[in-house]
């Protein structure tokens, strides 16, 4: 934080007139347009507008690339903060085309994906540590660095229990796995998901733009909520036991832990 203050400090007006020239343009940009127009017009008024506005910084995909993380369990003093903040993480080797991509989206929502889901209805609807608590799990389009990641707010002295809940959580779900009935919850949560937001116009349009972008077309929506309807509870079981490992967590917690009179 040290660090990114002082180079906020050292920015000058001269610096940054100097990224906008290099970097800025649309030479290698896309452009999404949605709703009633006419494709002529458009295509006239793009091309004089950013026709020949031009980069000269040349342009590659950014390719998110696996490293291994060695395991660890890290507290940060906060003195004086009200709350605590509780993270924890497993780096995977994993695409958005690896074969266990979508059980490993539908096993993320069971566990920490919605509010009914194991590791909030535990942390937060049964024991009340943590109102806000949350599982996610990402994979690039590019690159193989996934993460499957959690996260929870609470009291500073109620973080120790937070903790161990989370882990108690994630390991029995790797013994018993989920169930049929979870499954289709799931699913049925998923699909809902995916066309409220393919109805927004703003997410539409996100979502055609990326698609153009990573040479991509509304069938891989189409071919990916295929995937999701027809997976089976042994599939997902097995794509998480095959990923998921708690020796291999990176925890960090950070509060006033002192105060709290916890992890003295």
């Amino acid at each position: 934080m040290d660090e990114q203050i002082a180079e906020l400090k050292a920015v000058t007006l001269a610096s940054v007139r100097k990224f906008h020239n290099d970097f800025y343009g649309a030479s290698h940009a896309d452009l999404a347009v949605l709703g009633q127009f006419d494709p002529v017009r458009l295509q006239k008024a793009a091309t004089e507008l950013l026709g020949s506005w031009n980069s000269s910084a040349p342009h590659n995909a950014l390719v998110s690339a696996y490293q291994p993380v060695a395991s660890m369990d890290r507290k940060v003093e906060t003195p004086d903060k009200t709350n605590a903040t509780f993270e924890a993480g497993i780096r995977i080797k994993m695409s958005e085309s690896d074969p266990d991509y979508a059980a490993m989206m539908l096993a993320n929502q069971m566990f920490g994906g919605s509010l009914g889901s194991r590791m909030p209805n535990r942390i937060r609807n049964v024991e009340g540590l943590s109102y806000s608590v949350s599982s996610r799990f990402t994979a690039p389009v590019r690159g193989e660095a996934a993460l499957f990641s959690a996260s929870a707010i609470s009291a500073p002295q109620n973080t120790p229990k937070v903790e161990s809940s989370f882990v108690d959580e994630l390991k029995k779900t790797l013994a018993s796995g989920f169930t049929a009935p979870e499954v289709a919850t799931a699913k049925k949560a998923y699909h809902d998901q995916r066309m409220v937001a393919r109805s927004q116009e703003a997410m539409l349009l996100r979502t055609l733009l990326s698609h153009e972008q990573d040479n991509r077309t509304m069938k891989y929506d189409e071919e990916l909520d295929a995937r999701i309807e027809s997976l089976t509870v042994d599939q997902i079981n097995a794509a998480f036991r095959r990923h998921i490992d708690p020796s291999a967590l990176c925890i960090v917690k950070a509060g006033d832990f002192k105060k709290a009179g916890v992890w003295q």
